[in-house]
């Protein structure tokens, strides 16, 4: 017998998103979902169906808003701030 299914998957500032229709969504349309010209933050609200004043603080090794995240991307390599990513070759910048 199937377990019981738990409370409603929801992302936290969106209420109404639903994880099978991204999933599904996503099948279809692969790369039209994913980050375009680096817009990681637009990305995400949009699949994910946030606000555009999204402040939601989301936490890893560091804890971080998708904005400063987008700040973050936008600013590239300066300051060698993704030297620890390789590029296309495997190398790392300077």
């Amino acid at each position: 017998m199937p377990p019981a299914k738990g409370p409603r998957v929801q992302t936290t500032g969106s209420s109404n998103f639903d994880p099978d229709a991204f999933f599904e969504n996503w099948a279809k349309n692969g790369n039209a979902l994913l980050p375009q010209n680096n817009d990681l933050r637009s990305s995400i609200i949009s699949a994910f169906n946030l606000a555009q004043t999204d402040n939601y603080v989301y936490h890893a090794i560091a804890s971080v808003t998708l904005a400063q995240v987008q700040e973050a991307i936008d600013h590239g390599a300066e300051n060698g701030m993704h030297a620890w990513y390789p590029d296309e070759t495997g190398q790392h910048s300077e």
